[in-house]
């Protein structure tokens, strides 16, 4: 199993990020021995402070669990998100799982987001907390997240006559989300697209059900990661929720002046771009074997009940 960390420009956060992974709880007999513990991957989205030399430095210091670095110059959350999949799919992961570098997961957060995966379900969302180490209180972003269960029913009612993958029940979002590879490359994949142009969550859960039921779209509500307010803060209560609000068909648009870390840049592409890996400074041992077989031929047909909520 792979974890993936998207990073642009996070010298300040990314360490933390990086600490609350390498401790995770993950220590299951299926989880030692048959899927070898897990590994974790950064993609440097070519950050201009020092965010690949902090994740450098943390690895030389020595982890517990086997860490690289990788590198995207095509700049986009969803190009970053995209080449750290595939490279963990061609490094043998069998489960993907994905968090943000401005967040930090619970200490049971994987073991969480395993279990639905490993009972057959394609994709699996939890859900968002605001941090508690930020110089504001965490208690609106919170309760923000109640307020949005109570739109994704109302967006269920909405889109109940649409396809199954127009159907909007839920929201995956990246900060906290696991998939099995074959579903992930048989949707396709993130889009290669900046967020101004694309919500790159929304699209891969579109994908996703259009290859597999949408029950194979799952709640892991015990799998926490808290996250940062500073879009929160950038862009107001109403901004925010509109950025994390999921497109309906034909828009393409999200709201200007951020991008998926929560700070400016502009959103280039440099097509064709090859990234560029830094070995992991861990022994090996630890590479994830071929579990294919965990994946049931057979998703459950009892609809997927997941409410997310931030």
């Amino acid at each position: 199993m792979a974890v993936i960390v998207p990073a642009y420009n996070e010298q300040r956060l990314i360490t933390s990020t990086l600490r609350t992974l390498d401790p995770q709880r993950f220590d299951t007999v299926l989880e030692r021995q048959l899927l070898s513990g897990f590994r974790v991957i950064v993609i440097d989205n070519s950050s201009t402070d020092a965010t690949a030399e902090v994740v450098e430095k943390f690895i030389a210091e020595g982890t517990r669990r086997p860490f690289e670095l990788i590198t995207e110059t095509q700049k986009g959350l969803g190009s970053a998100v995209d080449t750290g999949v595939r490279h963990a799919i061609d490094t043998g992961a069998v489960f993907v799982a994905r968090t943000d570098s401005d967040s930090v997961p619970d200490p049971t957060w994987l073991h969480e987001l395993l279990q639905p995966l490993l009972a057959g379900r394609r994709l699996v969302g939890g859900r968002l907390r605001a941090r508690h180490d930020e110089p504001y209180s965490p208690v609106p972003y919170d309760l923000l997240g109640l307020l949005w269960r109570v739109g994704h029913l109302q967006q269920k009612w909405r889109t109940r006559h649409e396809p199954p993958y127009a159907q909007r029940t839920f929201g995956v979002v990246g900060p906290n989300c696991a998939f099995d590879t074959e579903v992930y490359l048989a949707a396709g994949g993130y889009p290669r697209l900046p967020l101004v142009q694309v919500s790159e969550d929304w699209e891969l859960q579109q994908r996703v059900r259009k290859v597999a039921p949408k029950s194979a779209v799952a709640l892991a509500p015990r799998a926490i990661v808290r996250t940062s307010q500073r879009r929160v803060r950038h862009l107001g209560t109403r901004g925010n929720s509109a950025w994390y609000a999921e497109f309906p068909p034909g828009r393409t648009s999200r709201p200007r002046g951020v991008d998926g870390s929560g700070d400016r840049h502009p959103l280039r592409h440099d097509a064709g771009a090859r990234p560029h890996v830094m070995p992991c400074a861990c022994e090996p041992g630890m590479e994830t074997r071929s579990t294919n077989s965990l994946i049931t031929e057979t998703v459950s047909d009892r609809t997927a009940s997941m409410i997310f909520s931030a």
